[in-house]
C-alpha cells in the first residue's frame, strides 16, 4: 500500500494481494477485494458506497469456496502490516494544524499590546497558580530579648537575627554575622511590614515582633506564579517566582510631589510629578550595568512600564524619595536582573 502526501488530503492505492493459504485463490481474491473496497468507503465516510460494498462481501462469503470471511478479513490484516507508511503520512493536515494554532489558549509570557492594557485580560490563565502553603504555625517559646543592634554591629546576635529575617524571605545579602548595609534593609523591610517604626535598627519592640512574625503573603495570587507585587504603602517589593514567595525587599517609589530639574543628560529642564504607575504591567525590556537618563543613573533597569523601571540605586531610604521608578540597593539589583524574566507580572497598589 502506498501513501502519498496531497497536503490536506492522502489518496491510498491498493494492489492485489497473492492468494490466501490453503488453497483458495480467485474466490478469496474477490472477498479481499470486496474488503478493501469496503476499507476506501469507511476512510472517505460514504456510507452508500460503505452499504453497497458490505453487501456485495456477504454475498461473495456465502457464495464461494472461500473457508470463511475471518479468513480473508485476516488476510487483508496481515498485508497491511508487512508494509510501511510512507514518510508523508506522519504529516498533520495542514488545515487542521493551522486550526489548532488559532484555537490554542494566549500563552501567559504573550507581552500585552500596549503598556495600558491590563494584565489580567491579556491573559487567559496564569502561567503557574499560586498553591503556596503557609508553614505551620509553631510556638515561638518564650522571649529573650538581645541588645539593640545596627549598622556595624557584629556577631552571634546578628547572625541569629539574618538567619530569622532570612528564614522569612527578607533579603538581608550574605548570611555572615555582620550587620551591613543589606542586614538594615533587611530590617526596615520587616519593620515596614509589621507596619513599625522604619529605623533599621533591631529595636525591642522590633525583636518581639520578629519573634512571632510568619510569612509575609502578597494580595494578588490570581496572578499567578512568577509575579512581583510592589505594595507602595509599605514601599515593599514582594518576588514570587515558580515556586511561591521568594525574597521581601524594601523599595523606594515615586515621592507624588512635583519636580523642575536640569536634565543629566540635555542640560534642559525637566517638569514632572514624581509618581509611580499604579495597575497591572510585566517586565518588557532591561538594560544591564548603568544607565544615564534624564533624572539620573539606573543600574540593572528592568523597565514594566515606558520609562519606569525597577533598577538599582545607591540611595534607597526607608521613604519614598524616587522621581517615580521602584529602587532596590545595588546589591540586590545584581541577582534581581539575573533572576527575573522579561514577561514576568507586575502589579503597583497602594
Amino acid at each position: 500500500m502506498v501513501i502519498e502526501d496531497l497536503g490536506d488530503k492522502a489518496s491510498f492505492v491498493f494492489p492485489l494481494p497473492n492468494p490466501l493459504p490453503g488453497g483458495e485463490g480467485v474466490e478469496c481474491r474477490f472477498i479481499n477485494s470486496a474488503v478493501y473496497i469496503l476499507f476506501i468507503a469507511i476512510y472517505h465516510r460514504s456510507l452508500q458506497t460503505t452499504m453497497k460494498a458490505l453487501f456485495v462481501l456477504i454475498v461473495l462469503a456465502l457464495l464461494t469456496g472461500c473457508s470463511s470471511l475471518t479468513l480473508a478479513l485476516k488476510s487483508v490484516q496481515d498485508f497491511y502490516s508487512s508494509i510501511p507508511l510512507s514518510k508523508g503520512a506522519e504529516m498533520a493536515p495542514v488545515a487542521k494544524v493551522q486550526a489548532s494554532k488559532r484555537q490554542a489558549p494566549v500563552r501567559a509570557d504573550t507581552l500585552p499590546p500596549s503598556s495600558t492594557t491590563d494584565f489580567s485580560r491579556a491573559i487567559s490563565t496564569p502561567s503557574t497558580l499560586s498553591t503556596v502553603v503557609p508553614p505551620p504555625v509553631i510556638d515561638p517559646g518564650p522571649f529573650s530579648p538581645s541588645k539593640i543592634l545596627k549598622i556595624g554591629s557584629r556577631g552571634e546576635a546578628v547572625l541569629a537575627l539574618q538567619k530569622r529575617l532570612a528564614e522569612l524571605r527578607y533579603e538581608v545579602g550574605a548570611v555572615d554575622g555582620f550587620y551591613g548595609q543589606q542586614t538594615w534593609q533587611g530590617v526596615v523591610a520587616f519593620q515596614k511590614y509589621a507596619k513599625l517604626k522604619r529605623t533599621g535598627t533591631y529595636t525591642l519592640e522590633t525583636q518581639k515582633a520578629l519573634h512571632t512574625a510568619t510569612l509575609p503573603e502578597g494580595r494578588y495570587p490570581e496572578l499567578g506564579l512568577p509575579r512581583i507585587e510592589v505594595d507602595l504603602s509599605r514601599q515593599l517589593l514582594l518576588f514570587f517566582d515558580e515556586h511561591g514567595l521568594d525574597r521581601v525587599i524594601s523599595v523606594s517609589t515615586g515621592s507624588n510631589r512635583k519636580y523642575c530639574e536640569l536634565s543629566k543628560k540635555s542640560e534642559k529642564e525637566v517638569c514632572g510629578v514624581a509618581r509611580t504607575p499604579r495597575g497591572k504591567f510585566r517586565i518588557l525590556w532591561r538594560i544591564p550595568g548603568w544607565r544615564e537618563s534624564d533624572l539620573g543613573k539606573l543600574y540593572n533597569p528592568l523597565y514594566f512600564n515606558g520609562g519606569f523601571a525597577i533598577h538599582g540605586s545607591p540611595l534607597v531610604p526607608a521613604s519614598n524619595v524616587s522621581h517615580g521608578c521602584v529602587r532596590l540597593s545595588i546589591a540586590t539589583s545584581m541577582w534581581f536582573y539575573d533572576t527575573v524574566k522579561n514577561g514576568t507580572p507586575v502589579i503597583v497598589f497602594d
